[in-house]
C-alpha cells in the first residue's frame, strides 16, 4: 500500500470515500424532493401581473446546462493540468482528480440547497400561462421558482474553474505580466454564468430575487468544495492540490532527511501539496 497506487491514493487517503458520500447526498437531493415530498401550495390570485408573464422556452435548455456545468470544466480541468504537469503524469491525475471531485462536492452540496429550499412552492412568473398548458409536469416544475436551479448550477460549477484558474495562473501572490489579463481570463466562466442567470428572468422563468439566490448558493457552495481539495489562493502553492493522510507523512518524513534514492514513489510532497511526483530509482 505504498503512495503511488490508486489503492492507496483511493482508500488510504481517503478519496473514495468523498467519491461515495457525495454521490449519496447527489441521489438524496435529486430523488427525495421532488418524489417523496410536495412543495407547499400557495395562495395566489389569476389577476396578480407578477404570475401572468407568458410561457417562453428556455434560452438555455436544461441538457445545455448540464454540458456547461460538467463538461465545460472537465475539458478546463484536463487541458491545464496536463499542461502544468505535461511530464508528471501521476501529479496531472492528482490535479484533475481534485478538481473533478471539486465538482462532484459542489454539486452535492448546491442540490441539497436548491431542491429542499424549492419545497417552499414559489410560483415561476409564467404560473398562470403554465396553467393553460394542461401539462401536469409542466404544473409542477412551475411551483419551483425559488431558488433558480439554472444560476445555482452554473454559479457553483463556474466558481471552481475560476477559482481553479486564479490558483494556476497565481495571480494573487506571484504578481506577473499580464497580470489584469490573467485575471479577465480567470474569472470570465462567472460571465457565462451571468448570461446564463440572467437569461432565466429574460425567459420568464424566475423572479429577480430567485436567480439572486441561485447565484449566492452556487457561488458559497463552489467556493467551499474547490478549498476543501486546493489552499488557499494567496498561498504560494496555490497552483498545486491538497493531499492528506499517509501522503503528508511520507512527505514528511521525505523532507526530513530521506534521501532521493531511498523516497517512497510519492515522496516529493510539501504541507500535504502534491507536489513533482518522480518514479522511485530515477
Amino acid at each position: 500500500m505504498e503512495p503511488g497506487t490508486l489503492f492507496h491514493f483511493f482508500l488510504i487517503e481517503g478519496y473514495l470515500w468523498d467519491w461515495l458520500t457525495a454521490g449519496a447526498a447527489i441521489a438524496v437531493n435529486l430523488v427525495v424532493p421532488a418524489k417523496a415530498l410536495d412543495p407547499l401550495s400557495r395562495y395566489y390570485e389569476t389577476t396578480d401581473p407578477t404570475l401572468s408573464y407568458p410561457y417562453r422556452d428556455s434560452s438555455v435548455p436544461t441538457y445545455v446546462l448540464y454540458i456547461l456545468v460538467f463538461a465545460l470544466p472537465a475539458v478546463v480541468f484536463a487541458v491545464t493540468a496536463t499542461i502544468k504537469s505535461f511530464k508528471r503524469r501521476r501529479e496531472s491525475f492528482v490535479d484533475w482528480h481534485h478538481a473533478a471531485l471539486s465538482i462532484a462536492e459542489g454539486f452535492a452540496l448546491t442540490t441539497g440547497f436548491k431542491r429542499w429550499t424549492n419545497l417552499v412552492g414559489r410560483l415561476r412568473p409564467n404560473w398562470l400561462a403554465s396553467l393553460k398548458l394542461k401539462d401536469p409536469a409542466e404544473v409542477d416544475d412551475a411551483r419551483l421558482s425559488y431558488p433558480s436551479g439554472h444560476s445555482a448550477y452554473m454559479f457553483f460549477s463556474m466558481t471552481v474553474v475560476s477559482l481553479y484558474l486564479l490558483g494556476k495562473l497565481e495571480v494573487m501572490h506571484r504578481p506577473s505580466q499580464p497580470l489584469f489579463l490573467k485575471c479577465i481570463l480567470a474569472v470570465g466562466p462567472l460571465a457565462l454564468a451571468t448570461f446564463v442567470a440572467v437569461s432565466r428572468i429574460a425567459d420568464y422563468k424566475h423572479h429577480p430575487s430567485d436567480v439572486n439566490a441561485g447565484c449566492f448558493i452556487g457561488t458559497l457552495c463552489g467556493a467551499f468544495a474547490y478549498f476543501l481539495n486546493y489552499p488557499s489562493l494567496f498561498d504560494s502553492a496555490s497552483a498545486h492540490p491538497k493531499r492528506r493522510g499517509e501522503a503528508v507523512q511520507w512527505g514528511a518524513g521525505a523532507s526530513r532527511g530521506s534521501s532521493a534514492s531511498a523516497a517512497p514513489l510519492n515522496a516529493p510532497l510539501h504541507h500535504g501539496v502534491v507536489g513533482d511526483v518522480e518514479a522511485k530509482g530515477r
